[in-house]
């Protein structure tokens, strides 16, 4: 059903924008929500309506929701087990004061079977496990990495300047990169299918690819060579840390070591059953590739 009211949470980030822009594409009405207003002159011009309310504020949630068909609901990146069980206590409140007939849980990563000791993948599969016992209809997505993160400060720079894709994984690990605007697509899908109610679906790009494959797809684009260096994890908990602070690095480096290992399968995804289910089929590695202007991003991000 087409002209749904969404409240998409997390709005202005790389994945609410890309949720925003999708439902809009589909002809629903979108709320995003964020905690100020400070973005929304881009939310509107956009297409969508801000909303301001706090994760740990139920009164602003239950404002925000009411009147709502339907949530796409990511939470922020966390480390604090407890407050982020309260936020979700939070989401499922509102949304059931708001008897809303679809909600699409963005888990923003794969979702284990059992708590890892990883604080941001437990966190998943807790509030996944709130979600189910909500009452609520919920539609899960668990998406793999995103392509989005080749074109971060830490990485974007290396690959243009010195031809060197600097990630922590291992060079010959296969994973099934996925870009926000594909993961968007499918959550803004899984709005109209509410008859999948109770499913969770995991999701990736076209197929799974090793660090090797995606330097050789670089440096075909870029016209240069450029040589895949798998980050040893002791450096890049270093470097997080002296950039977003303690335990942010720490606590990302523990979610890369389970990626490296123990979760590394969750990383190599078939998307048969979500694209049957939910009629999206996700784009080559090399079609993102060229939808970026990496030139651009590097030269900005060594003059900030």
């Amino acid at each position: 059903m087409k002209n749904k009211t969404v409240l998409v949470y997390s709005g202005m980030g790389a994945q609410g924008s890309a949720i925003t822009r999708a439902l809009i594409a589909n002809g629903h009405n979108v709320r995003a929500l964020t905690r100020s207003e400070k973005n929304d002159d881009i939310i509107k011009s956009n297409g969508a309506s801000p909303m301001h309310a706090d994760l740990g504020d139920l009164a602003s949630l239950k404002e925000a929701t009411n009147g709502c068909n339907a949530i796409v609901l990511t939470l922020p990146l966390a480390f604090d087990i407890d407050a982020a069980v309260g936020w979700a206590d939070n989401v499922i409140q509102a949304a059931q004061d708001a008897a809303v007939k679809c909600l699409v849980f963005n888990a923003s990563g794969p979702i284990p079977k059992n708590t890892t000791g990883v604080a941001a993948i437990d966190i998943k599969l807790l509030v996944a496990e709130k979600l189910a016992q909500s009452g609520l209809p919920v539609i899960t997505l668990q998406p793999t990495l995103y392509m989005g993160n080749l074109a971060a400060p830490w990485t974007a720079p290396a690959i243009t300047h010195q031809g060197t894709l600097a990630y922590p994984l291992p060079e010959q690990q296969q994973v099934s990169w996925i870009s926000w605007e594909n993961m968007a697509e499918f959550a803004a899908a899984a709005v109209e299918h509410t008859e999948f109610a109770g499913q969770s679906f995991r999701i990736g790009g076209s197929k799974a690819l090793s660090g090797t494959d995606i330097a050789k797809a670089f440096a075909i684009h870029l016209s240069q060579p450029i040589s895949y260096c798998s980050v040893a994890l002791n450096d890049f908990e270093k470097g997080l840390n002296h950039a977003l602070g303690e335990p942010a690095g720490t606590e990302i480096a523990k979610l890369y070591k389970w990626f490296s290992g123990e979760g590394a399968d969750s990383l190599n995804v078939d998307n048969t059953d979500a694209t049957q289910a939910l009629g999206i089929v996700p784009n080559d590695f090399d079609d993102w590739i060229k939808t970026v202007d990496w030139k651009n991003i590097a030269g900005t991000i060594a003059a900030s």
